[in-house]
C-alpha cells in the first residue's frame, strides 16, 4: 500500500512567512547600524506589517525599503531594498531565510553616520488595494549612491525576497 501526501501553501501562509522574516532582517540591519529598531518593530506590529501582508497576498508589494538619512537633508546616506518577486522557488515545502548571507552583506555595506535616522517605505505596483493608515510618499534622492545586489534572502514556493544595499558612488 502506498500513500500520497500533498502539501499546498496558500498565498496567505507564504505572505505571513515572508513578512515575518522581512521584519527580522530589517530589524537586524537597523541594529547592526547601531540604531534602535524599536520604532520599526512597533510600526511593523501595526499597520506596516499588515500592509506588507495584504499587498503580498494581492501581488502588489514590489519592495520594502529602509532609508538611512540625516534629518535635515533629503538625500540618503545609504539604503537597503528588499525587492519582492512572485515566482518563488516552486518547491512546496521549501521556505527559508539566509541570515548568514545577509550578515555578510551588512558587513560589506556602507554604515550610516551616528546622527542618521531611518524610515521604512513599502513600494507597491499600480492598482494596490488601499490600506488604512498608509499614505503615498516619495523616496529620498538616490542619485549619488550605487546600488549593489546582495542576492536572495527569503524564499517560499511562491514569494521571494532579495536584497540590495547602497554605497557611495
Amino acid at each position: 500500500m502506498s500513500t500520497l501526501a500533498t502539501r499546498t501553501y496558500s498565498r496567505t501562509i507564504t505572505a505571513v512567512f515572508v513578512a515575518d522574516k522581512l521584519r527580522g532582517l530589517i530589524r537586524d540591519v537597523i541594529r547592526r547600524y547601531g540604531l534602535s529598531p524599536q520604532r520599526f518593530v512597533d510600526s511593523w506590529s501595526g499597520v506596516l506589517g499588515s500592509a506588507a501582508r495584504i499587498w503580498m497576498e494581492s501581488e502588489h508589494l514590489t519592495a520594502v525599503v529602509i532609508e538611512f538619512y540625516r534629518p535635515r537633508y533629503s538625500t540618503l546616506e545609504t539604503f537597503w531594498e528588499f525587492p519582492i518577486e512572485y515566482d518563488g522557488n516552486g518547491v512546496d515545502d521549501d521556505m527559508w531565510t539566509d541570515r548568514a548571507f545577509l550578515e555578510g552583506a551588512i558587513a560589506k555595506s556602507h554604515f550610516p553616520s551616528a546622527d542618521c535616522v531611518y524610515r521604512v517605505v513599502l513600494s507597491v505596483a499600480p492598482g494596490a488595494p488601499r490600506v488604512d493608515g498608509m499614505e503615498d510618499t516619495a523616496f529620498k534622492s538616490r542619485s549619488h549612491l550605487i546600488s549593489r545586489q546582495a542576492g536572495t534572502v527569503i524564499a517560499t514556493p511562491d514569494i521571494m525576497a532579495s536584497a540590495k544595499y547602497a554605497g557611495a558612488a
